[in-house]
Formats: C-alpha cells, sequence, structure tokens
C-alpha cells in the first residue's frame, strides 16, 4: 500500500478537485492522510466530508497543533506514515489519473535493481496551470529550466529541482529523513539531500500532475524566460543574499544531522559549502568552481557567482 500525505491550509476553493483526482487514480491500493494546518476557511470541513464518505481511504489527522507551515505540517504527515511507499500531495494541484503507478512502477524497477534496503527517491515532471487548469506550459522543467539529472550532492545543496508533489519515497529513505529540522528550506530539498547522499533518485520524464499558479502558492513556479522573472529577482539584493544564507545553514543542519553516516567526500563537500560564508570574496568564489557549486542554466550561475 502507497500512503499518500497531503498538508491543507485554507485550501477550500481548490481541495475538492484534488482530492477527487486521487480518488479517480488508475492504481487504487492507496491510504490518504490529510493534516490541516489550522485553516479559517471551510478546508476542515470539506476533507472531513471525504473522509466519512471513503473511510478506508481517508484519515484526517487532528492532533491540536496549528500554525506550523507547509514543511513541518508534512513533517508532522510522515509520523503516521506506516507502509512501504508514501508521496505528498498538495491541496490545491490536480493528479493525472496515471500518476502513481507511473512513479510506482520506477519505484520498484530501482528496487530491483537496487534493493529494497536503499533509500529511493522517484519524482516527475509537471504541467504548469493556471487557476482554472489552462495549460501555461507543457513542462515545469522546461518552463524553469531546471535539469532534473542534476542529482549530486554539489548541485542540490545549491539549487533543489525536486519537487515535492510528485514524489514517492520507500520504506528506507523515509526512515532516514522522518526527522525533518526547522533549519531545512523545504522538506523535499532535505528528503533530496537524503537520497542524494545514502541512496538513489529517479525520474519519470513525464508529466503527472496539474500544478496550478494561482497567487496563493506556497512556493509556485516561475517563467525562466521571462525579463519579469529576472528583475524581480535583482529589485530584492537582501532577499537573494537570504535565499544563499538559507542553503548556507541547510547545508550546516545536514551535516550535524548525518556527519556520521557521511563519507569523507561527502563531508568535505558540506563543510565547503556550509563555510562559505566564512570566506573572503576571493575564496567563497574559488570554492564555488572548485567544488562545482553550480545551479541549473547560466544566467542563474552567472547570478549566483555575483551574489555569492
Amino acid at each position: 500500500m502507497i500512503d499518500i500525505l497531503m498538508a491543507t491550509y485554507n485550501g477550500e476553493k481548490y481541495v475538492s478537485e484534488q482530492i477527487e483526482s486521487i480518488i479517480n487514480q488508475t492504481y487504487s491500493d492507496w491510504k490518504l492522510f490529510i493534516r490541516d494546518d489550522g485553516s479559517k476557511d471551510n478546508t476542515l470541513s470539506v476533507i472531513k466530508e471525504y473522509a466519512n464518505k471513503y473511510p478506508e481511504k481517508i484519515v484526517v489527522i487532528e492532533d491540536g497543533k496549528r500554525g506550523l507551515g507547509a514543511k513541518l505540517n508534512f513533517a508532522e504527515l510522515m509520523k503516521y506514515s506506516k507502509n512501504d511507499y508514501c508521496m505528498f500531495a498538495d491541496q490545491d494541484d490536480f493528479w493525472i489519473n496515471e500518476k502513481i503507478q507511473l512513479t510506482f512502477d520506477e519505484m520498484k524497477r530501482l528496487e530491483e535493481k537496487y534493493s529494497k534496503n536503499t533509500p529511493i527517491l522517484v519524482h516527475t515532471d509537471l504541467k504548469v496551470v493556471d487557476s482554472n487548469l489552462n495549460i501555461l506550459n507543457e513542462s515545469f522543467w522546461e518552463y524553469q529550466k531546471l535539469d532534473a539529472n542534476k542529482r549530486a550532492l554539489n548541485n542540490l545543496l545549491v539549487q533543489n529541482n525536486i519537487t515535492g508533489c510528485t514524489m514517492m519515497m520507500n520504506r528506507k529513505l523515509m526512515e532516514m529523513s522522518i526527522n525533518i529540522p526547522q533549519g531545512c528550506i523545504m522538506h523535499d530539498w532535505w528528503i533530496g539531500l537524503v537520497a542524494s547522499c545514502f541512496g538513489q533518485i529517479g525520474i519519470v520524464n513525464k508529466q503527472t500532475m496539474l500544478y496550478r499558479q494561482h497567487g496563493g502558492n506556497e512556493v509556485g513556479a516561475h517563467n525562466y524566460k521571462s525579463l519579469k522573472y529576472y528583475t524581480s529577482k535583482l529589485s530584492n539584493v537582501n532577499k537573494i543574499t537570504k535565499s544563499i544564507n538559507d542553503t548556507l545553514v541547510q547545508a550546516k543542519s545536514f551535516y550535524d544531522v548525518y556527519k556520521n553516516d557521511l563519507t569523507k567526500e561527502q563531508k568535505n563537500t558540506l563543510i565547503e559549502f556550509y563555510s562559505l560564508k566564512d570566506k573572503g570574496l576571493i575564496g567563497r568564489k574559488a570554492s564555488v568552481v572548485k567544488n562545482k557549486f553550480y545551479k541549473n542554466g547560466l544566467a542563474r550561475n552567472i547570478g549566483y557567482f555575483i551574489f555569492i
């Protein structure tokens, strides 16, 4: 069985469509756990109606905790997953009906190749859509200019190219990732780092869901080709600096959690990265080049090299 973990907050407008898209999956051996983070609208009432209608398939978690935010909401949900496989679901997307099956097929292939004791993550591409599910771009990876094949630690430390709502984890990866600290930026990024260091990352080069953009997204998609994307980025230097510093804090947190399990090379990479803040201007840039701390795309790397 596959556990599906859905985090909700003020999502009454779209959550019904998302739940229906999960119910209509071609693969049916799943259980959906939904945890609301203290919605002020009717989200909780909506999800409870579905839980009452499908009591064997849908569980609403009410633990009294509120205002955790997306990453810690998902972290709480992970504690309830007891089956061999787990997926994340956002409240406002729409799953194409073969999403689970396509992802699970790749997971089984990788487990046959590397064994079930290997931490394995599988993720897919997405279609970017507007609030009414009209397609804005057929490929999120193309829209954002992301290279899903960049799975090495030095790349994932700098930029995440794994979208949590497309992910599937096996039990081994879940067990290694479950204690997500405050220092991580987002849960999917942290889990991707774990899989990169200790296991395998698989890719399904297909769009398995509609990634809805409506102005209230926790993260969202941005058109990498647009001038607006770059002007908005460059208009706030403090935001750029904070974003870079957050990756260094995350790397230090990761090192602290897993230092006893890391290889010497992995330790050196992490130390080189989170120590960038302690180096002078020339030293930082030299370390970036030496360790190939590169983002996706030339323009991003130029910007990163300037502000690091």
